[in-house]
């Protein structure tokens, strides 16, 4: 118990001093638009909640948790990791993910970019106001530490003149559009997930798809298909683009948890949940998509049946 109380204390802590769950230079959140040349203001934002970027830290952050699982001295080492939150730097190096797992989810947010603006939807981005939402500390209960952040989000997203936000991954959707007007006073942003608006793009037939995959099974987020709703509209998405949808035993409201986000307090858990879901998705298909960069991580790092696991903005192209 005393290791996942240092966990909580090690998320609360740097999200509250660096606007991060793990302290790493703020340009790793925001490095990915600076070639799509994203105006600062406007009225409509693009929020990531640096969940894509910041994945492949959490990962390797999870495997090091999962080596010292059990351990006495797990409590003491996330004492130290906590004294070194104000040298993010040094703990971008001693995280240090491999390039290609970095340029992946800049790769996937430049998408989600341009799907946007074939959609008619041109989008303001934050830069360094592209905070964390604190989405892990409302999961885990971490009330007041929530609520300062999420003030501190709402405020840095109107300073920037937004009035709508886009959001890009279920968890962030969920806490920006279901959650903060309880913690907010005043809260007024209004809140549209991409692929709502990709969906509608396509059933209007302003934007036409092409597929990059032929076949896939569909892994549904928890909080997309149990608390958003957002079920048909990712199908909707990969069927105009030419892509067969295949579903596992459980999906829909009926979805099975990927293992996150209790990743951070229970690695060998998270894995074995994953492990059980991949085995699920493994009779429908070799071709695993899914939607939240937390599923991504998890299902990816306990996945020993060789299946290919993507995201759903990589499982097709925009017809230009």
């Amino acid at each position: 118990m005393a290791s996942v109380r240092a966990v909580l204390e090690f998320l609360a802590d740097s999200t509250l001093k660096t606007g991060l769950p793990v302290p790493v230079p703020m340009e790793e959140v925001y490095s990915w638009a600076i070639p799509l040349g994203l105006p600062r203001s406007g009225r409509v934002h693009l929020y990531t909640g640096a969940l894509y970027q910041l994945m492949p830290y959490i990962e390797r952050l999870g495997r090091y948790l999962e080596s010292l699982e059990g351990s006495r001295s797990a409590a003491a080492i996330l004492r130290l990791a906590r004294a070194l939150i104000a040298a993010p730097r040094f703990t971008r190096t001693l995280l240090s993910p491999e390039p290609q797992a970095l340029e992946r989810p800049r790769a996937i947010l430049s998408r989600i970019a341009r799907f946007l603006g074939a959609a008619g939807y041109y989008v303001a981005y934050p830069y360094e106001g592209d905070l964390y939402s604190g989405v892990l500390l409302y999961d885990m209960g971490l009330d007041d530490a929530f609520a300062e952040v999420a003030s501190r989000v709402y405020r840095v997203l109107k300073e920037a003149g937004a009035e709508e936000i886009v959001t890009v991954d279920p968890h962030t959707t969920h806490v920006m559009r279901s959650v903060y007007p309880k913690y907010v006073d005043g809260y007024d942003l209004e809140v549209r997930n991409y692929l709502e608006v990709l969906a509608e793009a396509v059933d209007s037939g302003r934007v036409r798809l092409r597929p990059r995959v032929r076949e896939v099974v569909i892994h549904d987020p928890c909080f997309y298909a149990r608390y958003e709703g957002i079920i048909e509209e990712p199908r909707r998405i990969l069927r105009a683009a030419g892509v067969e949808v295949r579903e596992p035993r459980r999906s829909g409201r009926m979805t099975y948890c990927c293992g996150g986000p209790v990743e951070s307090i229970s690695p060998r858990l998270a894995s074995k949940i994953a492990e059980t879901r991949l085995s699920e998705l493994r009779e429908e298909s070799k071709t695993v998509v899914v939607m939240c960069p937390i599923c991504y991580a998890n299902l990816s790092r306990a996945n020993r049946l060789g299946l290919r696991i993507i995201d759903i903005a990589e499982a097709f192209d925009v017809e230009v």
